[in-house]
């Protein structure tokens, strides 16, 4: 048998179809399969002295097997000590042992880097994934719940059985469970989130309408009022979280992009899937300049594929934990550094971390530490009490992936502490401290001093310590300081412990610091929508503040505030000055406006004319034509009738956009007038558009007009080619003739001959085939595609084949496929006489092809969305695959194939030619 070379860029459309429809991820090959592997991970007391680290660093070991394993995630008590989570429930979760999962703490009592004492606190657990401590004991990830196990006298054993918080979390996560627990500076215990399954979180016992959706970002929980929160949606597999000396947040990301600035409300790209809010119509980015591989698919950067190239960018796209550093024992060039483990890299990545905007760059450093042990996979890592940073090593030679079978080395796992210098040792139990001592240790240069302080603050605030001269400490940093970020520490702690009213947080709206004001915007928001006096405020600050930083928060605070108040902030802001270039701010802002545009269609289309960004006009009138194409177009053409050219070029782009697909839209009231006088404008662009939309909404005129451009030769040929695929796209009447004027025509001949397939006229296969000699080669593709549409062109085009006018070796198994596909017997005795005969369909891949059909077919399935089917076309296929002008040559033309035949597409992986 011989395979055809159209065959693999076909199988692989066929995989991707496949993963869409079952939910696997792509790329799901095991590293087993990689070159290069050792027979065992070094040895313990070997592995620090192979790690290669800056100089004046070094790696020194803490803990190994057997004293612990699958170490994979740990938190630091008030006392330093670390508290281990042993996972043994990975890889396959609640399908492999179950109640094994442990709970450790170590202590280094003498201050030499390695453990003394080791005490199991728990040791039934399944599925723990996060672990951190605070309110009288131990909250744990432990999917599909958050729980809680006490330990009020902080005996180092259980008070009683584990309770559970939150559930809902969806055991089918796989690899994705949620994970990340860290206590914010806002007070609240945060948490990321993966993106394999849909989960519906809420309190035991919540209704489902009152649960709160969440599939892959961050959210939040308050540990004494009770609420829990989704942060912001996207990415892929957050597997790490920390905040700046800003208190900003950041997630690393497994997979694609690595990294990402957090704002309450945002939305990120994400490796695939479709956000809840269907009408975003962008996705924030990462704030990171580089990815950590050589570009190229994200898959290629794992072990033994390229591995040299791509280990000089980094080692790889999976990356876990995130660490920025500030503590107090490294060098001062490394605070406020970024650093988190490349898997496939087996070593530390290190992002300097920029402001840019209202956000963040992150920019590419040199790799902090390389383990040179292909069994290396570090999890997480964390400074301790004295600055120096612990750090988990899995030691395995799996990965996420390989769920399918449990082949976890359960029998190792490290932790190693990385130290500049010599550090001196620190022996500390903050919980012994007197509230006065916890609040000057918001001073302290090490963020760990400041972090467990704060929450032990909060804490004993929730229990009704009187915090007075404390506060009056936290006030006296507040006011007097000039260090920005103890400023800040002070606000934090003052808001965590009841410290500060509304009064005294609108005060700092006026704060000559744009953090400062930028927090007390947030803070403001934390417990819902702000009052009408702080909106007020909002609404001057937006009209007047010059601080991107404080904006961004404005924006933030928009989602907030509930629809009907939204209007002046919203207002406020899209009519200031933002920098179209600032990464987050612009689509924030939008994040906000867009329920309100559904809402009131009028109100927003009269906006879109004021904004000053060209992204907002052209979604607000997007998502008004979404919400209502008739009340959407009417509000519209008065703006467009009095706009600028440049405002009617965005207004119309989104427009269009939001009309894509849709047919017989009506024509709305005063739609003459409008299309007169945009069509008298001097802006090419917008009259081209307008003639678009004509189109759609069935203008004659539009439609003679545009007939016209495609005929000319003398016009250009872009505008020719894009008003003959809108001419198709919209089915323009009686067409046929003009396409085969347009077979003579070199620059739209291939159009031409895939906008023919849309087309039934007898005189069509004879016009392509007398052409056929003279045709390209990517042309005679698209001829022979075309001629496979129809039963009565099919036998033309055998015809051809049995007379010899068309080469055999032109029709190949694909197209041999869609012939069959056609059910036409004459065209198959025909095929079989010229060409030959194709193989019949295996069993298995028979039964496959009846599962999914079955799936897709199901009132269980969701049906089809083509907005989102194109969007994934664009994002997946279209680099092969071309589809009517747009796409690839790399795999066959999809435009004349039989794109509606479900048994057309399930088996064009059995394409092979016969013997």
């Amino acid at each position: 048998m011989i395979v055809r070379r159209d065959f693999f860029p076909v199988l692989s459309m066929i995989g991707l179809i496949i993963l869409v429809i079952t939910g696997a991820s792509p790329g799901g090959l095991g590293a087993d399969q990689a070159s290069g592997w050792a027979p065992a991970p070094l040895p313990p007391a070997e592995a620090p002295r192979r790690m290669t680290v800056p100089e004046g660093f070094a790696v020194t070991l803490f803990a190994a097997e057997p004293d612990v394993v699958q170490p994979i995630a740990f938190t630091i008590d008030p006392k330093g000590r670390l508290w281990v989570i042993e996972n043994y429930s990975y890889p396959i979760w609640l399908g492999g042992p179950r109640g094994k999962d442990r709970i450790l703490i170590f202590e280094d009592a003498d201050g030499d880097g390695r453990f003394d004492r080791r005490t199991v606190f728990f040791d039934h657990g399944t599925n723990f994934t996060g672990i951190e401590l605070g309110f009288g004991g131990v909250w744990v990830c432990a999917t599909p719940n958050l729980i809680f196990i006490p330990d009020r006298d902080a005996d180092d054993r259980p008070d009683s059985p584990a309770s559970i918080v939150l559930d809902g979390w969806n055991t089918k996560a796989q690899h994705n469970m949620f994970n990340g627990l860290k206590w914010g500076p806002d007070g609240w215990l945060w948490g990321c989130n993966g993106m394999m399954s849909n989960s519906r979180v809420g309190k035991p016992g919540t209704a489902g309408t009152q649960r709160v959706p969440i599939n892959c970002g961050v959210w939040r929980y308050h540990p004494t009022r009770e609420v829990f929160e989704a942060v912001a949606h996207g990415t892929t597999n957050p597997w790490g979280l920390d905040f700046d000396d800003h208190g900003e947040a950041f997630i690393t990301n497994c997979v694609i992009p690595h990294l990402f600035h957090v704002v309450p409300g945002a939305h990120f790209q994400r490796m695939y899937g479709q956000d809840f809010n269907r009408n975003l119509y962008g996705l924030l980015e990462s704030c990171a300049d580089h990815i950590h591989w050589a570009g190229g698919q994200w898959t290629d950067s794992r072990e033994g594929k390229g591995h040299e190239k791509h280990s000089a960018a980094g080692g790889g796209h999976a990356h876990v934990g995130a660490m920025i550093y500030l503590g107090d024992n490294w060098p001062d060039r490394y605070r406020q550094s970024l650093l988190t483990f490349n898997l496939h890299g087996h070593r530390a990545n290190l992002d300097r971390l920029e402001r840019n905007g209202s956000g963040y760059v992150a920019r590419h450093e040199p790799d902090f530490l390389l383990a040179n042990d292909t069994w290396f996979r570090g999890l997480e890592l964390k400074y301790g009490p004295d600055g120096a940073v612990y750090f988990t090593d899995w030691t395995d030679r799996g990965e996420c992936h390989e769920t399918d079978a449990d082949n976890a080395h359960r029998e190792n796992g490290r932790v190693y502490k990385l130290s500049f210098g010599k550090p001196r040792p620190v022996h500390v139990n903050l919980a012994a401290s007197s509230n006065e001592d916890l609040a000057r240790l918001q001073l302290h240069k090490n963020d760990w001093h400041v972090r467990t302080a704060r929450r032990l603050l909060q804490e004993r605030a929730a229990q009704g310590a009187d915090l007075g001269e404390c506060h009056r400490l936290l006030q006296s940093i507040l006011k007097t300081n000039h260090d920005t970020t103890r400023r800040l520490r002070a606000l934090w702690a003052l808001y965590a412990t009841g410290g500060l009213d509304e009064k005294a947080l609108m005060g700092l709206l006026d704060d000559g610091d744009e953090s400062i004001r930028g927090w007390a915007i947030r803070l403001l928001c934390d417990r819902g929508a702000p009052s009408a006096e702080a909106l007020a405020r909002f609404v001057s600050l937006a009209r007047s503040d010059p601080s991107p930083r404080v904006r961004l928060n404005l924006a933030s605070a928009l989602q907030r505030i509930p629809v009907n108040g939204r209007w002046p902030l919203a207002e406020a802001l899209v009519v200031s000055k933002i920098d179209p270039k600032d990464p987050m701010l612009p689509l924030m802002t939008w994040y906000g406006i867009e329920p309100l545009v559904g809402q009131d269609p009028i109100r927003a289309s009269a906006l879109a004319a004021r904004c000053k960004l060209p992204l907002h006009r052209n979604f607000l009138a997007r998502r008004a034509v979404t919400a209502d194409a008739s009340s959407g177009l009417s509000a519209l053409l008065p703006v467009l009738e009095q706009a600028t050219d440049a405002v009617r070029g965005d207004i119309l782009s989104g427009i269009l956009e939001a009309l894509r697909g849709r047919k017989q839209v009506p024509r709305p009231e005063g739609w003459s007038g409008a299309f007169a006088k945009l069509l008298a404008t001097h802006d090419p662009d917008v009259v081209e558009q307008t003639l678009l939309l004509a189109l759609d909404l069935g203008e004659p005129e539009a439609f003679k007009t545009l007939r016209m451009i495609v005929a000319d030769r003398g016009s250009p040929i872009g505008l020719r080619s894009r008003g003959l695929t809108a001419l198709v796209e919209r089915h323009a009447p009686d067409l046929s003739g003009e396409l085969h004027a347009l077979l003579d025509d070199q620059a739209l001949r291939g159009t031409a001959i895939r906008a023919l397939a849309a087309y039934q006229d007898s005189a069509t296969p004879q016009r392509i085939l007398s052409r056929y000699a003279t045709l390209s080669e990517s042309e005679r593709d698209d001829a022979i595609a075309t001629l496979s549409a129809r039963p009565a062109w099919a036998l033309a085009l055998l015809d051809a084949v049995g007379n010899k006018s068309i080469p055999r070796r032109d029709l190949n198994a694909t197209v041999a496929r869609q012939l069959l596909a056609l059910g036409d017997e004459k065209v198959r005795t025909r095929l079989e006489a010229v060409w030959g005969s194709i193989r019949p369909t295996s069993n298995e891949k028979s039964s496959l092809i009846t599962k999914y059909k079955n799936l897709l077919a199901s009132d269980q399935h969701p049906a089809g969305d083509p907005g989102r089917g194109r969007l994934l076309f664009k994002r997946t296929c279209n680099q092969c695959h071309k589809l009517f002008d747009s796409g690839g040559d790399v795999g066959p033309d999809l435009t004349g194939s039989d794109r509606a035949n479900a048994d057309y597409i399930l088996e064009r992986d059995q394409q092979l030619l016969r013997a």
